[in-house]
């Protein structure tokens, strides 16, 4: 298949004909041997078969979409190895949608009534959509379920003029009575106290009941790291319509213990390797905490030095800025989750450091670092607000000091290679619309952070600056298990 069109089709986008078919075109990428070998393109084969159920399913979407006459023709043309596909629309005289009553809302307040119509899918003067309808009604079920009334049901129904091409709709709701959140019944702990995960919880006892604060809730209990998995839903056993209503949370704990690690090389950093243990549950209340570190230049550092920059390793011998000496980095952080609120976390951590650039500059540093994250679920972006204070120094080369700081001059680098206080707080919010935190395929990150350091706030008078980074991802997919991802870094610094 190497070409999928469609003609006539005013009403409905391509995008959605060529979803709700069986036949669908080879990758582009397919047309080169080498690049499909690789995986980037992928095959598909003309069925003749599916060709013509096809029809009767283009007809089908159209005829619940509200086009009753459509007519769907083809047009294909082979060569000796190719198909190319054509479907020709005529879509036909639509229904018009000329009235949608809504009845049994008439015991909620004007205003909230009035938010709960806003921006249906369907609406009176549109193209008669089966599939809107339902969606509408869906919607009306959702929202009346996330303001208090779990009981909530829609029930639509429709009658049709065919002669005239109208449709007259009903949605009927039975809204059920308003409930508030009751008793909290939390089952699958072991290590955990169960006052830990309902300290997660976003629907608290007493508060109105909203199935999307249940979902907010399972969340929370995943993101903790605490449990594995998670569910919240109504205590069915245990709940009578009209009464408060009852949840029931089931978890499957965490192992108490992580360990990670792993070895790499670079061609001037040489061997590398990184360890990270988490403890779960540390001391009670469902804190973690997190031991980690990492070690580079092993084979050409002191005093790892096993001389591997005469092979395998492209590292000067001269006792440069950045050569001579291992980096490494060790930090212990303790997370506290729902610190205050079911939204926040707070973190303390202390780390030693020494990190380089090869002939640029080393950094030496010993400190401290708490971080409070804020994350509300419903509008998803995170927000964090971070205090570190360190005590370290900076070597450089004179023309790095020359170049980034203004200092040229012997006695100028002198003191600013002296060991001092850096104080610095730092804000940052995320924005994460791509479809996996962990291994995303498609969407985007966005990241903005703005770091302050000034004696204000505890710094050195030669440590004072403000820095602004901001950080964007795009993923696309290609074909198959392959991901097209570009990044978009850049920050200026006073």
């Amino acid at each position: 298949m190497r070409q999928l069109r469609f003609e006539g089709n005013a009403s409905i986008q391509s995008s959605t004909l060529a979803a709700a078919i069986g036949t669908t075109k080879s990758s582009w990428f397919a047309t080169f041997p080498l690049i499909r070998w690789i995986g980037l393109g992928e095959k598909r084969y003309f069925d003749e078969t599916e060709f013509r159920r096809d029809v009767l399913r283009l007809a089908v979407l159209y005829k619940r979409s509200g086009f009753p006459d459509v007519a769907v023709d083809t047009a294909v043309r082979r060569t000796d190895r190719d198909a190319y596909v054509t479907f020709r629309i005529k879509e036909g005289r639509p229904v018009i949608v000329t009235t949608l009553a809504i009845n049994g809302l008439d015991s909620i307040p004007e205003g909230p009534r009035q938010r709960l119509l806003l921006d249906l899918a369907l609406r009176t003067g549109d193209v008669f959509n089966r599939y809107l309808m339902q969606t509408t009604a869906d919607t009306l079920a959702t929202r009346l379920k996330n303001r208090g009334f779990p009981e909530a049901a829609v029930y639509a129904g429709f009658v049709s003029n065919h002669d005239q091409y109208t449709a007259d709709v009903t949605l009927d709701v039975s809204p059920g009575k308003r409930a508030r959140i009751g008793a909290i019944r939390v089952d699958g702990v072991k290590r955990l106290d169960s006052s830990v995960v309902s300290a997660l919880l976003v629907s608290r006892p007493g508060r109105p009941f909203s199935r999307d604060e249940l979902f907010q809730s399972q969340r929370n209990l995943y993101k903790s790291d605490l449990v594995r998995s998670a569910t919240v839903e109504i205590d069915s056993a245990n709940y009578t319509p009209g009464d408060s209503v009852p949840l029931l949370v089931r978890v499957g704990e965490s192992p108490p213990f992580r360990v990670r690690a792993g070895v790499g090389y670079a061609t001037t950093e040489c061997f590398r390797t990184q360890a990270d243990w988490t403890i779960r549950n540390f001391l009670g209340q469902g804190r973690l905490l997190d031991l980690s570190g990492n070690v580079s230049r092993i084979g050409v550092g002191r005093p790892f030095d096993f001389g591997f920059d005469k092979n395998i390793c492209s590292v000067s011998r001269e006792d440069s800025i950045g050569s001579s000496r291992f980096n490494y980095q060790l930090a212990a952080t303790v997370r506290r989750p729902a610190f205050l609120s079911s939204n926040n976390t707070l973190s303390l951590s202390a780390f030693a450091e020494r990190r380089s650039e090869f002939k640029v500059y080393v950094r030496t540093d010993i400190g401290t670092t708490v971080e409070l994250l804020h994350e509300t679920p419903r509008r998803q972006y995170p927000v964090s607000l971070g205090y570190t204070i360190s005590y370290g120094r900076t070597e450089a080369t004179p023309a790095s000091f020359c170049a980034f700081f203004n200092a040229c001059t012997p006695d100028v680098i002198d003191q600013l290679q002296q060991r001092r206080l850096l104080a610095a707080l730092t804000g940052r919010i995320t924005r994460p619309r791509a479809n996996s935190p962990i291994d995303p395929t498609r969407g985007s990150n966005a990241t903005l952070e703005v770091t302050y350091a000034s004696k204000l706030i505890g710094s050195s008078a030669f440590q004072q600056f403000t820095r602004v980074l901001a950080d964007v991802a795009w993923y696309r997919p290609l074909g198959g298990s392959v991901v097209l991802s570009w990044r978009l870094r850049g920050g200026l610094i006073f």
